[in-house]
């Protein structure tokens, strides 16, 4: 039993002392690792571009099409008469050049179209921040309190373990029964192992916060984090209705969604455009292949809309238009009942918050203390002690969840408005 303990004991050592070395520490505000965030972040460089490539398509197209140029020349040489005129020794040669008229204003509606696919872009990119930064300080917070009580569980194994030492002394003498030991011992290595779990939250929320940040190094997330102030934090002055009307104002994924429904009709209104034939326009040379030396002409050619009017994909952009129509109003939908939902509990977890009395945790710290002393006078039963310390330790624990689940919560109505309420 004592082997095992010193085992469990040596992995928690090693687990919990990475955040016990202070010069691998790095104290970090919200404020301060959301600026990292927008500075370093991998996903947001690699959208940034892709929204400067999409204004490269604006100029793409904005550009005239390219004129054509064909020459035509004699490869072999012969002395002849063309029109009863000597040609010379070069012969026959044919030059062609054209040049495509679009017709229906087709380049300013493929701009407006690219235009609109840049807006895409751009509020995509909006929406991308908005849910980064929403696991951002979700795993924040979650650190902060699984820090505080992994700290009350230190303290505990703390005193658990140097009361072990001590009783097994005493039951090396003969002035405590052996039973007593094994439940102590049976009780630090639940807290133990329970500690340990609590270290590989940590960890997982770590590993979350250093990939936002595109943080590299080996260093330990301390956040920063005035529980003061957190506490004044309140719902005053805000209700459901006026949280909804933000949210349309500013939610990116409902601007994404309505930047699609008008790109669809940007496109069916090109699409139509396409449907009108170009003009190709251009002027010919032939020097001795045609009824005349030196022959120069203008030449016209358009396609006959007879059979391919475009029909096909005037059709499907006629059916975007209308399903991007349903998704825009399922998206707000969706949005209407993200903002009650998230309203509705965070109320509920500041209603919790505020039932509790701010001093209870400390004066439960404190009995803690009375608790041990009564426990080693004989006062107290070694099943009333493990029984307290269970009911601490359950406590302590659900305080800081509650403190959690209040800030998770006033995070999550920030993230479906769309911007920071609270």
């Amino acid at each position: 039993m004592k082997s095992l303990l010193v085992l469990i004991g040596s992995v928690l050592f090693l687990h919990q002392g990475m955040y016990a070395q202070k010069a691998d520490t790095l104290k970090l505000s919200l404020s301060d690792a959301e600026q990292q965030f927008s500075q370093r972040n991998f996903l947001l460089l690699a959208q940034k571009y892709g929204i400067e490539a999409s204004k490269a398509a604006i100029i793409q197209a904005g550009l005239l099409p390219n004129p054509t140029v064909n020459l035509e020349q004699t490869l072999i040489s012969q002395s002849t008469i063309a029109n009863d005129v000597p040609i010379g020794p070069f012969g026959q040669r044919a030059i062609q050049i054209q040049q495509l008229i679009q017709v229906a204003a087709k380049r300013n509606k493929q701009i407006a179209l690219a235009k609109a696919g840049v807006e895409i872009s751009q509020y995509q990119f909006a929406e991308l921040i908005r849910e980064l930064l929403f696991q951002l300080k979700g795993s924040f917070y979650q650190i902060h309190y699984l820090q505080k009580t992994l700290l009350m569980y230190n303290e505990e194994i703390r005193k658990i373990t140097s009361l072990v030492a001590a009783y097994q002394e005493q039951v090396q003498k003969g002035n405590i029964p052996q039973k007593e030991l094994i439940r102590l011992q049976s009780f630090l290595i639940t807290i133990e192992g329970e500690a340990s779990d609590i270290v590989n939250q940590i960890t997982d929320n770590q590993t979350t916060m250093k990939v936002l940040l595109a943080d590299r190094t080996n260093t330990i997330i301390d956040p920063l984090v005035d529980d003061l102030q957190i506490q004044n934090i309140n719902l005053t002055g805000l209700n459901v209705a006026n949280l909804v009307e933000d949210a349309r104002q500013n939610r990116p994924d409902l601007k994404v969604q309505n930047a699609i429904t008008q790109y669809s009709m940007a496109n069916y209104t090109l699409q139509k455009a396409l449907a009108k034939p170009d003009v190709t326009v251009g002027y010919s040379y032939d020097r001795a292949g045609n009824y005349v030396n030196n022959y120069h002409a203008l030449t016209v050619s358009i396609p006959l809309p007879i059979f391919n009017k475009n029909q096909g994909n005037i059709k499907i952009a006629e059916n975007q238009i209308e399903a991007n129509k349903q998704y825009y109003a399922q998206t707000q939908n969706q949005l209407e009942n993200e903002v009650f939902q998230a309203y509705t509990k965070a109320q509920e977890n500041e209603r919790l918050f505020r039932k509790i009395d701010q001093k209870f945790q400390a004066n439960f710290e404190k009995l803690i203390t009375g608790i041990l002393e009564n426990y080693q006078k004989k006062n107290l039963t070694i099943i009333e002690l493990t029984d307290f310390l269970e009911s601490y330790k359950n406590t302590v624990s659900q305080l800081n969840i509650l403190q959690n689940n209040r800030m998770q919560a006033f995070e999550q109505l920030n993230f479906v408005v769309g911007k920071k309420v609270i």
